[in-house]
């Protein structure tokens, strides 16, 4: 399909190329036709005015005519260019690229979202290589911008599974969608019991999804496919990310809160009035007492 999508761009280059060349014939044809004219009147002996008026028609036609075919052949590139930049543009690529594809079109990963760097795809390919070599299971990545057929990304997987794997039960497909940050692992028996159908789900869920919709899908695909590697190889599941948990704290008072502040208050200045009267009355009395 992406290859058709360039048939477009390529027609109107084509075009192009034919214009210009039409272009430039024309011009040739009139340059020796000019030139011979003016040779000619040079050597008649008529005066010049009778044939002066022909030359500068055809002159003036074919500054027209060949106006008109720059003209034509600038729209013809413009198109052209448009074309192939919007036929090619990654950004437009959609779930019919990746199931037109007969395979995985780097390894074990097809990014046609794309959303993966090229260290990172390396990385995943050596991992991949040799759990399909070393351990007998093949784990394949897919990447799509968004869907158009498929109901999710789970359906998507299952259709990959299908077409790109002889033995299915032992093979897996890790899918994600960037637009809505879907994400799913799915696989045959074998694949499946060896990985685990919480740890599938946490791996699809927790991790890759998780990290897209932090805006790191390149992440989440590695981590991923890490955690699938470890635990089909025997070694321990690394797990999701620690998500932190902040506690908000509130900068308010309830209303029980400013009733009991309240209450306290009161008690507080009634104390200090108490004490204001009491003590010097209590020391009258004394100085009366005394005397």
């Amino acid at each position: 399909m992406k290859a058709l999508a360039w048939a477009p761009a390529c027609i109107l280059g084509v075009i192009f190329v034919v214009l210009l060349s039409t272009r430039q014939h024309a011009e040739s044809h009139l340059g020796a036709g000019v030139a011979g004219m003016a040779r000619g009147s040079a050597c008649a002996t008529m005066p010049r005015m009778a044939g002066q008026p022909r030359m500068v028609n055809m002159r003036t036609s074919a500054r027209k005519h060949g106006r008109w075919l720059e003209n034509m052949g600038k729209g013809a590139a413009a198109l052209g260019l448009a074309g192939s930049m919007a036929l090619g543009n990654p950004s437009l690529a959609t779930e019919f690229d990746v199931l037109d594809a007969a395979g995985p079109t780097n390894g074990y990963i097809m990014d046609d979202a794309p959303v993966l760097q090229k260290g990172s795809e390396k990385k995943m390919n050596e991992e991949l290589g040799y759990l399909d070599v070393g351990k007998g299971y093949k784990l394949n990545v897919v990447t799509v911008r968004k869907l158009e057929e498929s109901s999710d990304a789970e359906a998507l997987g299952e259709k990959m599974l299908e077409k790109w794997n002889k033995d299915k039960s032992t093979s897996g497909v890790l899918v994600l969608v960037a637009k809505g940050y879907e994400a799913a692992l799915v696989g045959g028996d074998k694949f499946m019991a060896a990985v685990g159908d919480e740890a599938a789900g946490s791996i699809s869920q927790d991790t890759v999804s998780y990290f897209a919709s932090q805006g790191r899908p390149n992440q989440g695909v590695s981590e991923g496919v890490k955690r699938i590697t470890a635990i089909i190889n025997g070694e321990a599941d690394p797990g999701p990310p620690q998500l932190k948990e902040y506690k908000r704290e509130r900068t308010y008072k309830t209303k029980e809160e400013v009733e009991a502040s309240k209450g306290a208050s009161i008690q507080v200045v009634g104390a200090l009035l108490l004490i204001a009267f009491v003590v010097p009355m209590l020391q009258y009395a004394g100085y009366v007492q005394r005397d």
